[in-house]
């Protein structure tokens, strides 16, 4: 067997064969954690003396830089979405109803539409919010994409109503 040479020259550096680098990384301790600046860390906290926690992470301004953790967000709207669509479907099935059998809207109808309407809306608002975060971002687009259906068909009942009411008001010569 030929042994290496661990002696070095001037044109080799001075490296460790694997086996000795292992015992190496194994044998030392690891180094402490680096100390933060006290003083920088009260100052930005606002304090004017030295803070007593010594185990402060990171200032302020670092954390505010991280982004926000919104899955409860997520998670509330896929649930608005879900119960938003079930009652503006079962709305919307109740106002066919009402209109074949009565020219007026029965105000049952009328109140499941409107809560509808505002599950939908916060549900597709707390969406939007929650897909810039870090976790829960499936949930929020799912979120999102069950509660812009039904914002979508409001919006164009909403503007029927609107042209339909401009057109009986004018008068054709």
């Amino acid at each position: 067997m030929q042994q290496r040479n661990n002696r070095t020259t001037f044109n080799q550096p001075n490296r460790p064969t694997p086996a000795q680098a292992n015992r190496a990384v194994s044998g030392q301790s690891r180094p402490a954690s680096p100390q933060v600046n006290r003083t920088a860390v009260s100052q930005t906290e606002g304090a004017g003396s030295p803070s007593t926690n010594s185990n402060v992470p990171a200032t302020k301004a670092a954390m505010k830089n991280q982004p926000k953790d919104r899955l409860g967000s997520a998670v509330v709207s896929m649930i608005f979405g879900i119960f938003g669509i079930i009652l503006f479907i079962v709305g919307m099935m109740k106002l066919n109803d009402d209109s074949l059998y009565s020219y007026t809207t029965s105000p049952g109808t009328a109140i499941s539409l409107f809560f509808a309407f505002v599950l939908n809306l916060v549900g597709f608002i707390l969406g939007i919010r929650a897909k810039r975060s870090s976790s829960g971002r499936g949930m929020a687009i799912a979120g999102i994409t069950l509660t812009t259906l039904p914002l979508i068909v409001f919006l164009l009942f909403i503007v029927g109503i609107i042209l339909i009411s401009i057109m009986n008001n004018v008068e054709i010569r």
